[in-house]
């Protein structure tokens, strides 16, 4: 014997199905896709978080689902059932307007404007390993044309070394004219490491003439126990004046001064170097990938008007007092005075008022 409803019940059970969207009695069809009915674009000013300027934008659509032609006429002509096929969406949508004049971000982006134009992204012109390399010395020349070019700093970026394997692989930074920087994990112990003693190192200067030294002594940090991730090496000899040494900016300084905007997309100009030979300016599109496998402890650059200055490595950490007393000790092992050979730390916050 087959079940029954009672008549109230499946009335109910009906209207509760058609309220659903199912159709009669479950059976689905397929639904027409929605349309717009109305699309609109309001601005609501600008706003700020820090140096950053932003174009406040009130999206609002509204769609409408076709509505069930098997309803019944009490309830197609309903207006409070009708808005249930009825979907409004808004939102807010920020677009980049300009940096405050007087903020850090101001100065390095107009400049960087004024730099950029007409420029390419490739740092040497050739650079490679001839044959009988490393008894013979690389052919390396200056891309006189890249977006680096011309900016103090420029020459304390190493081309090539002994140590490096595949070339542009854990590139060296010249931070004092002994002291050369670059990643501390997958380079060796922890600790005062001798494992790259006597290994050759090249800079090239503005002329392009080639400037040879030698690793005498290296101390490694590492994650663990350190929980640092850099080396230090120690040139044999101090590196001439016509290779500029980079000036450091702490963390802390960076952070307080020039860090990436988070109120919205805005473009944030940071150089960063890379194995293949080329540099990114974190502004497409003037951009390369800069996070490939041997690219760690590649520099990161703020390029302030004029000059470049080293904010850390590539996942790799940046400068520190304790990174100092690092170098201090490299010094003292080799009989150097560690004053001679300290750091040149920049403030950003002075940087505007020149």
């Amino acid at each position: 014997m087959e079940a029954s409803l009672p008549a109230g019940l499946y009335g109910r059970w009906r209207q509760l199905l058609l309220l659903l969207g199912l159709g009669w009695m479950g059976v689905a069809t397929a639904a027409p896709p929605p349309v717009l009915l109305e699309a609109t674009t309001n601005s609501v000013g600008l706003v700020t978080n820090g140096a950053g300027v932003w174009e406040s934008w009130a999206i609002t659509r509204i769609y409408s689902n076709a509505i069930p032609t098997n309803l019944p006429a009490r309830l197609a002509t309903n207006a409070v059932f009708q808005r249930r096929y009825r979907r409004e969406y808004t939102y807010t949508n920020r677009v980049f307007h300009g940096y405050q004049e007087g903020t850090l971000a101001h100065l390095i982006w107009t400049n960087f404007l004024a730099h950029t134009n007409g420029r390419t992204l490739r740092i040497w012109s050739q650079r490679r390993h001839p044959p009988g390399w490393p008894q013979t010395p690389p052919v390396v020349e200056w891309n006189t044309n890249s977006v680096i070019w011309g900016m103090r700093g420029v020459t304390a970026l190493s081309p090539c070394w002994e140590g490096e394997g595949n070339p542009g692989q854990i590139p060296l930074t010249a931070l004092t004219r002994r002291h050369l920087y670059t990643r501390g994990h997958s380079f060796g112990m922890d600790g005062f490491n001798p494992a790259h003693n006597g290994k050759r190192v090249w800079f090239v200067t503005r002329d392009n003439r080639r400037i040879e030294a030698v690793i005498q002594m290296a101390v490694v940090r590492t994650p663990v126990p350190s929980r640092r991730d850099y080396s230090i090496l120690l040139l044999d000899r101090d590196l001439p004046d016509d290779i500029e040494t980079l000036p450091v900016v702490s963390p802390e300084n960076r952070k307080q001064y020039y860090f990436p905007p988070s109120f919205g997309p805005a473009p944030y100009p940071l150089f960063q170097t890379e194995q293949g030979g080329n540099v990114s300016t974190g502004v497409p599109p003037l951009t390369v990938n800069t996070w490939k496998g041997g690219d760690s402890g590649s520099p990161d650059l703020i390029p302030l008007p004029g000059q470049l200055v080293f904010s850390g490595g590539r996942s790799t950490s940046g400068p520190s007092h304790e990174m100092q007393e690092d170098m201090d000790e490299l010094c003292r092992r080799a009989g150097l005075a560690p004053a001679k050979y300290q750091l040149h730390w920049v403030d950003l916050g002075q940087a505007l008022q020149k």
